[in-house]
């Protein structure tokens, strides 16, 4: 019927009324994209306000990096661990609370779109040097050109602190099973000790009456006989080997307290150390748990000064002389052979190596994925807590940065390589290669 209506009408008329048409539409085209364009707006406020509230609730820090390094936004949190004033973070450079971002950085636009993550040591405004635990993400344009970097940190110290706890607490558990053999190692070189020293007092009482004698005067006869009454030739000769055994226990038992004091003591810090001294004092204080069953064979590198924590890694080499030698212990039973420990040490690049292996019972296969995992152990009840080499693997793996892997046989033996870098966790990071 509006086809016939517009047929009756004049050609401008109809014209007219289709232009209108087209206009009404448009009205409403326009009206209709204001209303989405409005509801898009409420919608991406909403969303913008949401992931504001979300940056604010995100425990720990969370900051937003140029690929050049700079902070391009940070939340409240990473204010609060760096100890600025809120909004003072933008356009900062990340190198300067974290001296090793750049290398870092480099890493993540390595990863392509993996997520990164890492242990750091950021340093705040007030001097703090706060640990932290990173998670890294890279965003990417449609190109794939990288467009920024999004960091989450997570405050540690408190995690440090425990786990320092922990480690000193195995420590001393292990000291405290060790105790009746280092006890043992103590009392054999006093006993030889007092004894020459009994020696000495007696050879003493002996020479009294002569030595009074040469105080007064005496016919030669009576000081000849009084000579001949202390054995002088006899004296002669045992007073010095007596004092030298004497001092050779002396200095036993200072060695033996040397050892002790640099295994227990208690260290947080990262430091240079020797670790084949290391390893010699970890022998000594275990002594007594594989000197009636093994032998232990040293072959000492060359070694560079390892930045580490001596006390942990202390920690680490004494579970594992101590499973070498009851893994030997165990194969014992069965072949009444005596048994070797095996120390090694050697530079391999920018990495040191530390292989301690043992002749005994080795792993069985069906058990060796869970050697690392907590309390897993296949000693006696009473005899073994299961934390031994799960806190050697995280002292290693975590705290240093190294690797901590092993080779078996059941049968024929197991050993352990354990691989640190020279430099620390810090030249590891520097020199990763993904």
């Amino acid at each position: 019927n509006r086809e016939r209506m517009n047929a009756d009408l004049p050609g401008g008329d109809l014209r007219l009324r289709r232009a209108e048409r087209r206009v009404e539409l448009l009205e409403r085209l326009v009206e209709d994209r204001d209303r989405d364009l409005v509801v898009h707006e409420q919608q991406s406020s909403s969303a913008e306000a949401y992931l504001l509230g979300l940056d604010q609730a995100v425990p720990g820090a969370l900051i937003g990096v140029t690929p050049a390094g700079l902070i391009t936004r940070a939340n409240r949190g990473a204010h609060e661990l760096l100890a600025q004033a809120d909004g003072t973070l933008a356009g900062a450079a990340m190198s300067r609370y974290w001296p090793q971002a750049p290398a870092f950085i480099e890493r993540c636009l390595a990863a392509g779109t993996r997520t990164l993550r890492d242990e750091a040591e950021w340093h705040a405004r007030d001097g703090r040097v706060v640990p932290v635990w990173i998670s890294a993400s890279a965003h990417r344009d449609r190109l794939g050109a990288l467009v920024s970097l999004v960091l989450v940190a997570q405050d540690i110290s408190e995690r440090r602190r425990l786990e320092v706890e922990l480690r000193h607490a195995q420590k001393l558990e292990s000291l405290g099973q060790l105790s009746a053999g280092v006890a043992h190692e103590i009392n054999t070189p006093m006993q030889f000790v007092g004894d020459n020293l009994h020696f000495v007092r007696q050879a003493f009482a002996d020479l009294q009456p002569l030595l009074d004698a040469l105080a007064s005067p005496q016919q030669p006869g009576s000081l000849q006989a009084l000579s001949q009454q202390a054995d002088l030739d006899f004296l002669r000769k045992r007073l010095p080997r007596a004092l030298d055994r004497a001092l050779e226990g002396v200095h036993r038992v200072s060695h033996i307290v040397d050892a002790m004091r640099a295994f227990s003591h208690p260290q947080t810090e990262m430091t240079a150390v020797d670790l084949n001294q290391a390893l010699r004092d970890t022998l000594t204080v275990a002594c007594n748990e594989y000197k009636y069953i093994a032998d232990v064979h040293c072959e000492f590198g060359d070694l560079p000064a390892v930045v580490c924590n001596g006390g942990d890694l202390n920690q680490v080499f004494l579970n594992l002389i101590v499973n070498a030698a009851h893994a030997i212990a165990a194969r014992e039973r069965s072949d009444h052979r005596r048994g070797t420990i095996r120390v090694h040490t050697r530079c391999d690049g920018d990495s040191v190596i530390v292989d301690i292996g043992d002749d005994g019972c080795g792993i069985d296969t069906a058990i060796r994925h869970r050697v690392f995992d907590p309390f897993f152990t296949t000693k006696a009840v009473g005899q073994g807590t299961g934390q031994g080499l799960a806190i050697a693997r995280s002292i290693v793996v975590e705290r240093h940065a190294g690797s901590l892997s092993f080779d078996s046989a059941p049968g024929v033996g197991t050993t352990f390589h354990i691989r640190l870098p020279v430099r620390g966790r810090a030249g590891a990071s520097e020199s990763f290669a993904p």
